[in-house]
């Protein structure tokens, strides 16, 4: 199967899929309109070696800040360390835990960063006081009696609000909306046991001759048709599908001889049935003529 017959359904389909694709990108622009906006407050320290006479460094003194840098920024994950600074913001955070971050950057530099949705907003000033008395606090127990002390700057405080960007949204609308609607279409027809791909038939019949006709029925290719079907001796139209009868003289089923008269199915992609074509190789075999509709 190549590219082009896999995306047979959407070719058939044109104007369905374009009003799935719109069914679908308005479900997913409304959904993404629930998405909270986020206020962002990140709180940047630099740690820096104390250089005194008696002090003794394991490493040298940048790499000493950079250890350092590391082990505060776990603090982030003690769960001792999120309640103190709850306790001292005097406030409740529902999962604090994956609201507030922490790392390392550029060895010596620590950012923290809250993440606090709408309704918690209003907590922001009062963690960020906490969380820098909070770590101020834990950072001079850690220090104390240190044979090699480390000192941290003045804390900054940078603080946005993060919404869903448009073109983010607009982008996800636009992508989403058409792989949903191709999948839909897709799978109603393999659902509703619909033959989607030539391939398909070429399986199920792989030594039968196949007239493949690009434009539907009325908009056919007449003399190619009649070309295929004339060289079979005693050809017998078959339609496997509930409008082939409009546009052909049929054979009744009962009316064909097997022994002289050759089946030619009419198939139509999207329309003709599996279990159709699977009762017609069961009934004739293989020795058929099939011509095949793909739109």
């Amino acid at each position: 199967m190549n590219f082009l017959e896999f995306l047979s359904p959407l070719r058939r389909r044109k104007l369905a899929f374009l009003i799935v694709a719109l069914l679908w990108g308005g479900l997913i622009w409304f959904a993404l309109g629930f998405i909270p906006q986020v206020q962002k407050t990140t709180v940047y320290f630099s740690i820096k070696p104390v250089i005194t006479e008696t002090a003794t460094y394991s490493f040298d003194p940048p790499e000493s800040a950079s250890k350092i840098a590391e082990g505060v920024s776990g603090w982030a994950k003690n769960p001792a360390f999120r309640e103190e600074i709850l306790q001292e913001a005097g406030v409740t955070v529902s999962k604090f835990k994956k609201k507030i971050t922490a790392r390392k950057q550029n060895r010596v530099n620590v950012f923290w960063t809250l993440k606090l949705q709408e309704g918690e907003m209003q907590h922001a000033e009062v963690l960020t006081d906490a969380l820098i008395t909070t770590f101020q606090s834990n950072f001079a127990d850690f220090n104390k009696d240190s044979s090699a002390p480390f000192g941290i700057s003045e804390p900054q405080v940078f603080r946005y609000l993060w919404s869903f960007p448009f073109v983010w949204k607009l982008s996800s609308v636009i992508v989403l909306g058409l792989v949903l609607s191709f999948l839909s279409i897709y799978f109603w027809e393999a659902f509703t046991d619909r033959v989607s791909f030539a391939s398909q038939i070429r399986t199920m019949f792989p030594e039968s001759p196949l007239l493949r006709m690009a434009r539907p029925i009325g908009k056919h290719d007449v003399k190619i048709l009649e070309q295929f079907i004339l060289t079979f001796e005693s050809p017998r139209l078959i339609g496997t599908f509930p409008k082939a009868e409009k546009s052909f003289s049929l054979a009744p089923m009962d009316a064909i001889d097997e022994d002289l008269d050759i089946p030619i199915l009419l198939v139509k992609l999207g329309a003709t049935k599996v279990t159709e074509l699977e009762n017609m190789l069961a009934i004739f075999g293989d020795e058929i003529g099939i011509i095949v509709f793909e739109k």
